[in-house]
């Protein structure tokens, strides 16, 4: 994958920061999966990114057509819809035992091609990777 864009993204976390990686994967004309294991969430989450396509569209900031960039976003409601997933960013709360049982989920839904990644802020790297 070396300096090409992955085919399938996953984002796990909806929140401002999930939903505005997605964004991003979205307009760059990824096909990207977001999961949140709250539904309300997720559904908060697919609205906003939308939204925030729309001021990109509005500002001159993105190619194309906005709701075709949104169309791009699929709900993910379970981890095992991550599955196939060339690269997955995880925007979940920074709690350090959290993301280390996600990953080890992530780690067998997606198997061993995928890149996992993390955005964690707060904690160490090499600490959630452990």
């Amino acid at each position: 994958m070396a300096n090409e864009l992955p085919a399938v993204l996953g984002v796990v976390g909806a929140g401002t920061m999930g939903s505005g990686i997605a964004q991003l994967g979205a307009a760059a004309g990824i096909e990207t999966r977001l999961h949140d294991p709250d539904e309300a969430a997720l559904e908060k989450g697919i609205a906003a990114l939308a939204k925030g396509l729309a001021k990109l569209a509005e500002k001159g900031r993105l190619d194309g057509d906005p709701d075709e960039a949104a169309a791009r976003v699929t709900a993910a409601p379970s981890l095992e819809d991550l599955a196939g997933c060339d690269l997955v960013i995880e925007a979940a709360p920074e709690d350090l035992e959290v993301k280390r049982r996600l990953f080890a989920s992530l780690a067998e839904v997606c198997g061993p091609e995928a890149i996992l990644a993390t955005n964690t802020s707060s904690l160490s790297v090499t600490a959630v990777a452990a």
